[in-house]
């Protein structure tokens, strides 16, 4: 029977009675190959993981800064009742609650339910790493399906290890600017997969897209406009007989965009209802920020030089981009095989739509351009390159070499994960790989509360603090509110940070009992504790 060349490894593979090819068991063989690839790259990333971190299983950590602030969200998504994202440093907080729902389930099954973790957040980073190690190995997955064979799969999953050893806190911390990256990735390859003709992996890019929405503002712009590029892809082939092809669509593809429309159901319902209840929300709040003077304006010289910190954070970066794109081009033309050249021009197409996206938001969306967190990102640049290059170069390879050179290339690669430093979850601000993340913890978080929950007697603890003392609130009220000890703070100007549930009200204010937290204690003063950046005086 004919059959497509992409799909002629699987279908080979498999036969009917009278050793002729069927169809339909070689689409179900290759399913199911794909969900056997899916599950265990996950489970050898999450293993390095959890054993590369095994200390979650056994030392008491207590969160404070942005890990603070964000637990405060998600022990309300624990409660079911948290319909928005994680707060910005300009006063709104992101679209929705995706990340903190994710971390909601790591707390409650890891820390609450099993009890295979003694503290929270622990549960919560367990979380992190299931969905990262996820995340990665469905780009495994879709290296095979296009390319039939496990080899292929190798390849694509050596390419994206390898490159998240060089930036190994994309996988290993809850930092938000972070937890993008991989997100990011898989977004742009199931992109790629779906502009190239693989119609059935458009759920993945629904669910990555939705996650990147739900995470930060800017993917209100990235997701969208990849999306489109990825429909007018899909449609050009087929603008003669549109309306049929999508009648046709709708009647005979339900696997493909049913779950696309459960997905998209699930992930809109959050900031809908929030939109509803709220009128207009955060969105209200997007849209004064970007009509303001603060972001934008920039040259077209600091846009580049931004984009290309994400390549080469050297001199000579533009050096990167443009040997990397003639190599992968190189490659795509003359070494890959036919049937997979489909698939890496389309990587290299969306990898060219999200980096003028990405200048476009580098000069007209970003406030503080040298704040290079932002766009983390777009570390997707490099990394899809490097994924075209080892994927094109591998099934080049005659077929045993190919997969010998894959194998090595992934053990190498899990290799060098496993001894990165940054792999290793750091809960130390002194730790410089993590420095600009602030991921920290402070042992004395647990006895503070206790002690001024002591001296309240059951009064509201009113917490009054200097600017720089705001990491050590955030992990009081977290374990505040986890040991049902009553506290807020006065100033309502810190609601975008510690949320309205803590924010005083006036009663509050007047009956309760007052405390300070500062840098140093002034003369005369009684020092209650001592937290890692303030200590507590009486009020």
């Amino acid at each position: 029977m004919s059959v497509s060349e992409e799909h002629e490894s699987i279908i080979s593979a498999v036969t009917d009675g009278t050793g002729h090819v069927t169809e339909h068991a070689a689409e179900g063989a290759g399913r199911r190959g794909r969900w056997w690839v899916v599950t265990a790259a996950t489970a050898v990333l999450l293993v390095l993981l959890c054993v590369r971190n095994r200390f979650l299983f056994s030392t008491r950590l207590y969160e404070d800064a942005d890990m603070g602030a964000n637990s405060l969200l998600i022990e309300q998504a624990r409660h079911f009742t948290l319909l928005v994202g994680n707060y910005s440093r300009d006063h709104f907080h992101h679209p929705g609650p995706a990340y903190m729902y994710v971390q909601a389930a790591g707390e409650s099954l890891f820390w609450a339910g099993l009890h295979v973790v003694p503290t929270a957040w622990n549960g919560q980073l367990l979380a992190v790493y299931a969905l990262n190690a996820m995340l990665m190995a469905l780009v495994a997955g879709i290296g095979y399906s296009w390319t039939g064979s496990v080899r292929g799969a190798a390849a694509c999953f050596a390419a994206v290890v390898a490159f998240a050893s060089v930036h190994p806190a994309i996988l290993s911390t809850d930092w938000m600017p972070y937890l993008y990256v991989p997100t990011y990735i898989a977004f742009l390859v199931a992109a790629a997969s779906v502009a190239a003709g693989r119609e059935r992996d458009a759920w993945i890019l629904a669910l990555t897209g939705w996650f990147l929405i739900h995470g930060h503002a800017c993917f209100l712009f990235f997701v969208p406009v990849i999306t489109c590029t990825v429909l007018v892809a899909v449609l050009w082939s087929r603008r003669h007989v549109l309306g049929a092809s999508i009648r046709s669509f709708f009647a005979t593809q339900r696997r493909v965009w049913i779950p696309v429309a459960v997905i998209s159901t699930v992930f809109a319902f959050p900031i809908v209802l929030n939109l509803v209840l709220h009128w207009p929300g955060q969105f209200g709040l997007y849209l004064a920020y970007t009509s303001s003077k603060k972001v934008g304006g920039h040259s077209l010289a600091q846009t580049v030089q931004d984009a290309l910190w994400n390549w080469w954070p050297y001199r000579d970066a533009w050096v990167v981009p443009v040997a990397g794109y003639a190599v992968a081009a190189a490659v795509t033309r003359w070494l890959a095989p036919v049937r997979l050249r489909r698939f890496l021009i389309a990587l290299l197409a969306v990898n060219a739509v999200s980096s003028l996206a990405f200048l476009y938001y580098a000069k007209s969306g970003i406030d503080v351009i040298s704040s290079h967190y932002i766009g983390y990102f777009y570390w997707s640049a490099p990394a899809i390159m490097l994924l075209v290059v080892v994927v094109g170069v591998v099934e080049a390879l005659p077929s045993r070499l190919g997969a010998l050179t894959a194998i090595g290339a992934v053990a190498l690669a899990l290799a060098a994960l496993a001894i990165a430093p940054g792999t290793h979850t750091s809960t130390n601000l002194s730790d410089p790989a993590v420095a600009s993340s602030g991921a920290d913890t402070d042992p004395a978080l647990p006895g503070v509360v206790s002690a001024l929950a002591a001296r309240s007697g059951g009064r509201m603890i009113v917490l009054r603090f200097d600017h720089d003392s705001w990491p050590d609130v955030t992990g009081f009220l977290v374990q505040a509110e986890r040991t049902g000890v009553r506290a807020c703070v006065p100033d309502p100007t810190w609601t975008f940070i510690m949320t309205a549930q803590f924010t005083c009200t006036g009663p509050e204010i007047a009956a309760g009992q007052v405390y300070w937290l500062r840098p140093t204690a002034p003369p005369g003063s009684i020092v209650i504790g001592r937290l890692r950046q303030a200590v507590v005086t009486a009020g």
